[in-house]
């Protein structure tokens, strides 16, 4: 598997705290990867270091299959940028803050008009100075800036802060259509619900350790959920204690199960049975990231 961002325990430190503790971050290629974690986790810190902002104390950076820092300045035109704070040139417009952006790059604004349009930032908005911008108008341009040269790869942090529905939406179908023609997207997030959403990966973060990272397809797979079965007549519950599945609660004709694991062996069992109903939930990131965070 190739990676556009890769890191080999990556360290940070700010005198006795330590921001970043040994991260091994993998965004394969392709890939929209959800970066999670509480304020205050290593997120945002992770990203500076990615951006040769900040100096890492130790460990390795790969972008793009360049080591960073040292060919930094070969990858930086090939991305896309959204940081989580809004620092614009407040007497500047919002046209100027465009070109001003792009005159660091040698590729022309190719989705420009494009992004204006769908991100409702019309011409008269772009005519006015960036110190009269809504929250929500600063961050889309924050966000037509990053991607309008069309880049390889967006590391996004908290890009959807700000923005109302609508044009949340409009973002997630840009980042799937970027990840359509074989773009990277780092999506730095403590939305889980967003997260599930719009990512394929994740890495879960938690002072500066990363507990976890997987296809949230798989790691949905591994997490426990419930079940609950009805039948139409009565069972014997004794079948229904597994290795990977036992039994919440039960009556006569229904039953209620704890499975941790695939759903194959529970469903061997119900063949054996005249079944009325089945309720499978999906199975929940959201407690799943509680439990890392209370532990």
């Amino acid at each position: 598997m190739n990676f556009s961002i890769q890191t080999k325990n990556l360290i940070k430190s700010f005198g006795d705290f330590k921001a970043v503790n040994a991260v091994n971050l993998q965004v394969p290629e392709g890939s929209i990867y959800g970066y999670l974690g509480a304020n205050g986790s290593g997120k945002t810190t992770t990203i500076r270091m990615l951006l040769n902002l900040l100096k890492a104390d130790g460990g390795q950076i790969e972008m793009l299959n360049e080591s960073i820092p040292k060919s930094f300045t070969k990858v930086a035109p090939k991305i896309g940028v959204v940081p989580g704070e809004i620092k614009l040139y407040e007497e500047m417009t919002g046209l100027q803050t465009l070109d001003y952006f792009q005159s660091f790059l040698p590729s022309e604004p190719v989705l420009r008009s494009q992004l204006t349009s769908d991100f409702k930032l019309g011409q008269a908005d772009l005519n006015k100075k960036t110190r009269y911008y809504s929250q929500g108008m600063k961050q889309k341009l924050l966000l037509i800036q990053a991607m309008q040269h069309d880049p390889d790869l967006l590391i996004l942090d908290e890009p959807s802060e700000r923005l109302d529905p609508l044009i949340q939406q409009i973002l997630y179908d840009y980042l799937k259509a970027f990840q359509a023609r074989g773009k990277t997207v780092l999506f730095s997030s403590h939305n889980l619900p967003e997260v599930e959403k719009v990512c394929d990966h994740i890495g879960i973060i938690k002072d500066g350790t990363l507990l976890v990272q997987d296809k949230i397809e798989d790691l949905k797979g591994k997490l426990p959920r419930t079940i609950k079965v009805f039948f139409k007549d009565q069972i014997d519950t004794k079948d229904f204690n597994g290795q990977t599945f036992s039994v919440i609660k039960s009556d006569k004709k229904s039953i209620e199960l704890k499975i941790t694991g695939p759903l194959e062996p529970v469903m061997r069992i119900l063949k054996k049975y005249p079944v009325h109903d089945l309720e499978i939930p999906e199975s929940s990131l959201e407690s799943f990231f509680m439990k890392y965070y209370s532990e």
